[in-house]
């Protein structure tokens, strides 16, 4: 009989079954509890519920509770009896017992440790805790914990984390936004609190663990059998699940701000090696000899202990390994046991010795060996960023040394991969992953070295890496780089090493000097000069807009007159290759023929794709608008049978309007005449991935003051304003913005809606959903850019609308202010951009009729006017709302929305219409990629990431690709290491989504905004044999509509110019005339003065001083001065310097 792996492993959990244990390892749940944790207690435990939901920081109806007034210990006192009598009547209930387990060490802890967390709020040293706990807390905590199983003190798995959690909604099971906690300390019955966002954070990441015990007893029970198949596949499921273990840790940096985890530490420290306890502390009626516990830890948890035990991981002899010894006895019983199972059983089959046996089986536990190096340096991390920098208290909350601890585990770790990698060289990738454990060695060294100094000792341990030479045992394995990165997550910190050739600077400076920048106090332009660059505004927007759509993808060529034209002549016969016949809508929708319902799945298909995922449909009218003549029962016919086809194709729809059917979305018949039913409705398909899921961006312009946040805020949160800023405050990123109540940077917010078009909103009253939250639970995301309106801060807001691609803006009009300030410039800049613009007439609830008559008059002079030709339209019910958004592709239209954010007046308008947009813009994804970068970021134990927009192509991870130019016009060559889009990890993104990429061997300060990501050319030039450089340009020629300027414009002019993300000065070194003026329309050539950047022809352009000056399109890149703009003015320049030198001579 072959050995197996014995250990009683539950399949079923058993959740109705209260005499078992709550914690029993099972392949479903892990190491969670076998069923959700009791929330509320046995009535008899009242006066302990009272306490715990009067004793947080701050409670749950976000009064100010007992801790707040360091009252809780004497309230405890007076208030609570000794209810171990109680106790004995729910001893067989184990279920019941873990819960009195969880609550009495919340009351324990919060007991002991009340004067020092009063002490820390002061900002003093925590001091001494409570020395004795006393007999109402001390008799029933070691009576339950006996029974349950556990130390009478609180524990990471028994009590603060593991059973502490509750589902919002249960059917929706352990989604991490489903998940709030039972009991906490400080603010963490708030669920977006940091104490929330540690505890809840855990409970998503032992959520995956079930996939560790199935891979952990499959290795062991293959490695017995000597199956090395079966074995490589549990390696593959260990490795699968400590990747999503990880990548749900990874979330902690959000969920949980390290600023706010030291608020609620003083509570979950221990007693043991602990200053506040030098003697232990006394438990009143148990014993009168102090006891002394750990306290509650992370390093409680079982998965990366059963790890070590399965994967075999040498820990030193040395206090340290005695020390987590120690720690693994405070964990269930069940626990325990599986975890000395998983060491025997692994010992007894030999899995190291195995795993080393095959090449392919060493590369796998290698992998696995680096999920759990993985874990241990973000456990590091964490430690570094929330505690090393923000105490000095020497130990952990469970008593560990707080330096030194941890790497001595992470150094086992690493030395344990550099032996696999002997095994599994030939591999390949496994190189890649030995370079990141002998960087990560040298840095672990250098930290643990500067924390320990910092403290004034040195580290009691001599890393493993280390031989007696002083030489690392990991570097000989693999190339020395520069790198601190972190492989088992899709994102790296790296540094950039320099490699590319260096390209030869100009020849000639620009002396900045020798341009005049215009005076602030310029003369005034005249009202005719203005009108007259304002009149040509639309009609050169057009013409750019033409200009653009004539230009091919970059690397294309155009096509010739061979391009197989003669095929044109099948489609003036009318001929196609589609056999099938022309099946009317209505048929397709009445007709109960299977064949119809099937025809009318792919008419619907086509219309999803046509639409990118989502398409307004007409219900009971035909393409040309003419009435089907539908009945009521014809109608609900053809309603059903869509939401058959819809579960076919995987898609939802929601009806947006009816008319003549009734219901509360009726709006009325067409005509008088109109009788039959009919109706429009939104489908959109659901995403298989967040690859899948529609985006579109806004950019929110406006004036200062006009409400752009607090309107994001409102439509974002779900909740109304109160008047006084309360809905725009989680928006603003800068201290000084809340102070201000005024937005100087960019701001971004997205808004999801689901695949029924509902607006994913959290189910708690004024929560806001994280990104990922709402990405993964949309089908279509609206990225809102909310941009400053204040004129100090127009450059940032300029470089926000071009740099962030927007598919439609948002103007915000304030409706006692009206269109005033910075509104017209920011409208100039949208019409330019030729951009869709819609308006937000706000605060209509504080403002007089007649001031809002004006304000509307206002506008509509302003978009009727011939620089704007808008038509606009004022939105007041559902059927203009649909209609409007329908047609709102077209340029000519302008809807206008009154609004207001505190009583919520036409808000669910802009809502529905904003769920009712159309798709936008025109992108190539089969194109060469071109990704501009908006913004860099320096993300710590993630590295460098750039954000931005891909304007043409599809980039994927793990693309070799180039970034640049740098100052000198290089570009530096490096790797996709992960892409996320809306926070979330995606695979790739494609032509017209924004995304953020992180990079590989690039530093923060070698990256800016205005670069662009390109692929490397994979092909050598055939005359140099060498790859090429993209080509980058410091002169360009560029076609110039001169909006405002109160003087001629001459060449040595310079002002700053907006070119997608580049913002740059130039200096205009030629124009086809001797000088330009408001109105004028010119050819004019540009020099960058500080660097080259990356431009193609058909870029639009936008340059200002000061305000908005002129705009205009790219037409050549490069200048070559031989080749004047105006030969004939040249021409007389040079006479005229000739003749001066002739001057000069005699």
């Amino acid at each position: 009989m072959s050995p197996t792996f014995d250990f009683p492993i539950l399949k079923d959990t058993r959740p109705e079954d209260h005499s078992l244990p709550a914690f029993m390892v099972s392949t479903t749940r892990g190491f969670l509890p076998r069923q959700e944790p009791v929330v509320e207690l046995p009535k008899e435990f009242a006066p302990l519920e009272s306490l715990l939901q009067r004793m947080p920081i701050k409670t749950l109806s976000g009064e100010p509770g007992l801790l707040a007034n360091f009252t809780f210990g004497e309230t405890l006192l007076k208030e609570l009896p000794d209810l171990s009598p109680e106790v004995e009547k729910y001893r067989d209930d184990l279920v019941v017992m873990n819960a009195l387990y969880r609550d009495y060490s919340f009351l324990a802890s919060a007991y002991l440790f009340e004067p020092c967390h009063e002490r820390h709020v002061k900002g003093e040293a925590y001091g001494l805790g409570r020395q004795l706990l006393p007999r109402c807390i001390a008799l029933p905590i070691v009576k339950v914990a006996e029974i349950a199983g556990f130390k009478p003190f609180m524990e990471y798995a028994g009590s603060y984390a593991l059973f502490n959690y509750r589902l919002e909604d249960p059917s929706r099971g352990l989604e991490y936004d489903n998940l709030r906690l039972i009991r906490a300390f400080e603010h963490g019955l708030d669920p977006t609190s940091s104490e929330a966002g540690f505890v809840l954070v855990h409970i998503a990441m032992v959520k995956e663990s079930g996939a560790l015990v199935k891979g952990a007893a499959d290795m062991i029970e293959s490695c017995m059998t000597r199956d090395r198949e079966a074995f490589n596949d549990g390696l593959r499921t260990l490795v699968s699940g400590l990747s999503k273990v990880n990548g749900v840790m990874n979330t902690m940096w959000n969920r949980s701000k390290p600023q706010g985890y030291t608020n609620f530490r003083t509570f979950i420290f221990g007693i043991t090696s602990q200053s506040m306890f030098p003697n232990g502390v006394i438990y009143e009626g148990v014993s009168e000899e102090p006891m002394s516990f750990r306290g509650e830890s992370g390093a409680n948890d079982s998965m990366i202990p059963m790890c070590d035990n399965l994967l075999q991981v040498q820990m030193p002899e040395t206090p340290l390994t005695d020390i987590l010894r120690d720690f693994r006895q405070y964990r269930p019983g069940n626990h325990r046991e599986f975890l000395e199972a998983v060491r025997d059983s692994a010992e007894e089959a030999g899995v190291r010795e195995f795993a080393k046996g095959d090449s392919i089986s060493a590369a796998l536990y290698l992998q696995a060996l680096d999920q759990v190096r993985d874990f241990r340096w973000r456990h590091w991390c964490f430690t570094r960023e929330y505690i090393l920098k923000h105490t000095s208290h020497p130990t952990a909350t469970g008593g560990s040394p707080i330096v030194t601890w941890l790497p001595n585990q992470l150094t086992a770790v690493l030395m344990q991969m550099a032996d696999t990698f002997e095994y599994c060289k030939a591999v390949n990738g496994v190189s890649d992953i030995m370079e990141v454990a002998n960087n990560q060695r040298e840095t672990l060294q250098k930290e643990v070295a500067k924390y320990c100094g910092e403290r004034g000792h040195t580290p009691p341990f001599i890393p493993h890496g280390t031989t007696t030479h002083g030489t690392s045992t990991l570097g000989p394995h693999i190339a020395n780089t520069n790198r601190l990165v972190n492989t088992a997550n899709p994102l790296y910190t790296t540094q950039h090493n320099l490699t590319s050739t260096t390209i030869t600077p100009p020849s000639t400076t620009i002396p900045i000097s020798t341009y005049p920048m215009a005076s602030r106090h310029e003369p005034k332009q005249s009202p005719a000069e203005r009108r007259k660059g304002e009149s040509a505004l639309s009609e050169f927007a057009d013409y750019v807009e033409k200009q653009q759509a004539l230009r091919r993808p970059p690397g294309l060529s155009p096509a010739t007159l061979d391009d197989h034209d003669e095929l044109s002549v099948l489609d003036e016969l009318g001929l196609s290759d589609d056999s099938k016949p022309h099946i009317r809508l209505k048929t397709l929708l009445s007709d109960p023929a299977e064949d119809n319902v099937a025809a009318l799945a792919e008419h619907i298909k086509d219309r999803l794709a046509e639409g990118h995922g989502e398409v307004l449909f007409d219900v009971g009218l035909e393409d040309t608008g003419d009435s089907m003549g539908f009945t009521k029962d014809v109608w609900d016919a053809a309603v059903d049978r869509i939401g058959i086809v819809c579960e076919q194709i995987k898609a939802d729809y929601k009806m947006l309007l009816t008319r003549n059917v009734g219901g509360d979305i009726e709006v009325g018949p067409r005509d008088a005449k109109d009788t039959s039913c009919s109706g429009k409705m939104i489908l959109r398909k659901r995403p298989e991935s967040v690859d899948d899921v529609i985006e579109t961006r806004i950019a929110v312009v406006g004036n200062v003051d006009a409400g752009k946040s607090t309107m994001l805020g409102v439509l974002v949160k779900g909740d109304l304003d109160d008047g006084r800023g309360k809905a725009r405050v989680n928006l603003f990123r800068h201290k000084h913005e809340i102070e201000s109540g005024r937005t100087s940077s960019v701001g971004m917010e997205i808004m999801g809606f689901d695949s029924k078009s509902e607006v994913v909103v959290s189910n708690v009253p004024g929560r806001k959903l994280t990104w990922e939250e709402i990405g993964r639970r949309s089908a279509k995301v609206i990225s809102f850019s909310d941009l400053a309106g204040h004129e100090r801060y127009l450059r940032t807001t300029v470089f926000g609308l071009l740099s962030s691609e927007p598919n439609y803006c948002l103007l915000m009009i304030a409706a006692n202010n009206g269109l005033v300030g910075m509104s017209k410039e920011h409208l100039g800049i949208a019409l330019a951009m030729k951009v869709p613009v819609m308006v937000v007439i706000t605060k209509i609830d504080i403002c007089p009729p007649q001031i809002l008559e004006q304000t509307i008059t206002q506008l509509t002079k302003i978009l009727k006017s011939p620089g704007a030709h808008k038509i606009p339209i004022f939105v007041k019910n559902r059927e203009e709302c649909i209609n409007t958004a329908t047609q709102f592709v077209s340029s000519r239209i302008c809807p206008i929305f009154q609004v207001s954010n505190v009583t919520g007046h036409n808000i669910d308008l802009v809502r529905m219409f904003l769920n009712a947009l159309p798709h936008h813009g025109n992108y190539d994804s089969s194109a060469p990629l071109e990704f501009h970068v908006n913004d860099t970021f320096s993300v710590p134990f993630v590295g460098t990431v750039v954000s931005g927009v891909v304007k043409s192509g599809v980039i994927h991870t793990g693309d070799t690709v180039l970034i640049g130019p740098d100052s000198l016009g290089q570009f530096q060559t490096t790797k996709v290491r992960s892409i996320e889009r809306k926070r979330i990890q995606v695979p790739g993104c494609s032509a017209g989504q924004s995304a953020s990429l992180a990079l590989r061997n690039v530093r923060r300060k070698d990256v800016r905004k205005g670069m662009v990501v390109l692929h490397k050319p994979d092909k050598p030039d055939p005359t140099t044999g060498i790859l090429p450089n993209p080509k980058v340009y410091r002169e360009f020629v560029a076609e110039v509509l001169i909006l405002s300027h109160a003087t001629t414009i001459k060449t040595k002019y310079q002002a700053m110019l907006h070119v997608g993300p580049v913002s740059q000065t130039c200096a205009i070194i030629d124009i086809d005339r001797q000088y330009i003026r408001t109105g004028d329309r010119a050819q004019v050539a540009f020099r960058f003065v500080q660097r080259p950047e990356y431009l193609t022809v058909g870029d639009r352009i936008l340059f200002r001083e000061g305000r908005t000056k002129g705009l205009g399109i790219v037409k050549r890149v490069g200048y070559d001065p031989k080749h004047p703009l105006n030969p004939e003015l040249h021409k007389e320049k040079e006479k005229e310097k000739e003749n001066q030198r002739e001057a000069i001579k005699t």
